[in-house]
C-alpha cells in the first residue's frame, strides 16, 4: 500500500512539475511504456490518467525515425517519418474513431504539396495545395451539406473565392 501511494505522489509531482514549467510539448514524445502516445490525447485526458498508465508514462526528446502514435483507446493517430526532428515525407493522420483526418507531404516540418483532410463521419473535408507550409494554389472545401467551396491562393494570402 505504501509502495502505491508512493508512486501516485510522484506522478502527481510529475504532472505538477511538468505543468507548471511550461515544458514545450513540441519538443517531447509522449510515452507509456513503449507506445507513443497522441499528444493531443495526452492534453485532453493526462489529468484522468489511470495509475497503471501513469506509472508508465515518459517524456522522451523528439527523435528521427518512422513513428506511429496511438490514441489512450489504442487506435492509431499518426504515421510518418521524423527527420531532422520534424516531419518528412507522406504523413497520414486518424481521428480516434479510427476514420482518417488526413493525409499528406511534409518537408522540415511543413506541408507542401497537396493534402486531403476528412471529418470524424468519414466524409471528404478539404482538398488543397500547400508551399512551404502555407496556402498556395487551389482549395475545395466541402460543407458537411456536401456543399463546396473553392478558393485560390498565392502565398498564403487568398487571392480568389
Amino acid at each position: 500500500m505504501k509502495k502505491m501511494i508512493a508512486t501516485l505522489t510522484l506522478s502527481i509531482c510529475t504532472f505538477t512539475t511538468f505543468n507548471s514549467q511550461n515544458i514545450n510539448l513540441d519538443e517531447y514524445e509522449i510515452y507509456i511504456g513503449d507506445t507513443l502516445v497522441a499528444k493531443s490525447d495526452f492534453v485532453k485526458f493526462s489529468n484522468n490518467l489511470a495509475e497503471e498508465r501513469s506509472k508508465k508514462l515518459q517524456f522522451k526528446p523528439i527523435t528521427d525515425g518512422t513513428k506511429k502514435a496511438y490514441f489512450f483507446n489504442g487506435k492509431l493517430s499518426s504515421n510518418g517519418v521524423i527527420k531532422n526532428l520534424k516531419e518528412s515525407g507522406f504523413w497520414e493522420y486518424w481521428h480516434s474513431n479510427g476514420k482518417k483526418a488526413r493525409e499528406g507531404e511534409f518537408v522540415e516540418g511543413k506541408p507542401n504539396g497537396a493534402h486531403k483532410y476528412w471529418y470524424e463521419n468519414g466524409d471528404l473535408r478539404a482538398i488543397g495545395n500547400w508551399k512551404n507550409g502555407v496556402y498556395d494554389g487551389k482549395w475545395e472545401m466541402y460543407q458537411l451539406n456536401k456543399e463546396k467551396i473553392i478558393q485560390i491562393y498565392k502565398n498564403g494570402n487568398l487571392i480568389e473565392e
